[in-house]
């Protein structure tokens, strides 16, 4: 299992296949570098924290029966996981509050572009049960297909066809998104509160006064 697990730039991420995802990525600059830093600090001292309170079991092998290792693993995993929870809400929040620059999705030709590119996306490789664009920023919730590429890899070529379509409807070039998209497990009980807070993205921006209204969200049917 330890092949779904990898350490980004900024996060950790756990991408088992077949699983349902909350995903977050963002433009280029949008959050400053500043703020992203001490962002990472906070995260950082937390899982240092972490590490130096719990027991490492496998410093401890011949002393732990199996079960009780994996008791002590398990605690490990929940508190880090609440640890990468606490950092995308402080990030999630500072992006809600603050639609700083680029806006380059505020553009209908580029917002339509990239709308089109989710579902192109979610034909081959995840089902698209809901996703909004804002000026600067995209939350997509998704469900793998059980013979679909790892997350990262789907994001990775998504984000980068993006990019590169996007660049040319806007007459530039350099960095589109940032480099690292927040994806989250989606755990029981999680899915109706994660497609409500996307699709009241806008109005809670103030944009429309429902999410019918605006013409960058979408919901799956079903």
């Amino acid at each position: 299992m330890q092949k779904y697990f990898y350490q980004g730039r900024s996060l950790p991420h756990w991408q088992p296949p077949g699983e349902t995802f909350f995903i977050t990525a963002r433009l280029y600059g949008s959050i400053p570098k500043k703020v992203i830093e001490n962002l990472k600090a906070e995260y950082q001292l937390a899982l240092s924290e972490i590490s130096k309170a719990d027991i490492q079991p496998e410093e401890a092998d011949d002393l732990l029966p199996e079960d009780l290792r994996q008791a002590i693993l398990k605690i490990r995993n929940k508190k880090t996981y609440d640890a990468s929870r606490r950092y995308f809400r402080r990030f999630d929040a500072f992006l809600e509050s603050n639609l700083n620059e680029p806006h380059w999705l505020r553009q209908p030709e580029v917002a339509r572009f990239n709308l089109e590119n989710f579902h192109h996306y979610a034909e081959r490789y995840f089902t698209l049960w809901a996703g909004t664009i804002m000026s600067n920023h995209i939350h997509l919730l998704l469900t793998l297909k059980p013979d679909a590429p790892i997350l990262w890899k789907v994001l990775q070529d998504m984000k980068k066809y993006s990019a590169t379509q996007s660049n040319k409807i806007l007459r530039r070039s350099g960095h589109f998104w940032e480099h690292e998209s927040y994806d989250h497990l989606v755990r029981e009980g999680e899915f109706d509160r994660i497609l409500d807070y996307i699709l009241n993205n806008p109005v809670k921006a103030g944009i429309v006064k429902t999410w019918t209204d605006y013409p960058w969200t979408y919901c799956h049917p079903g």
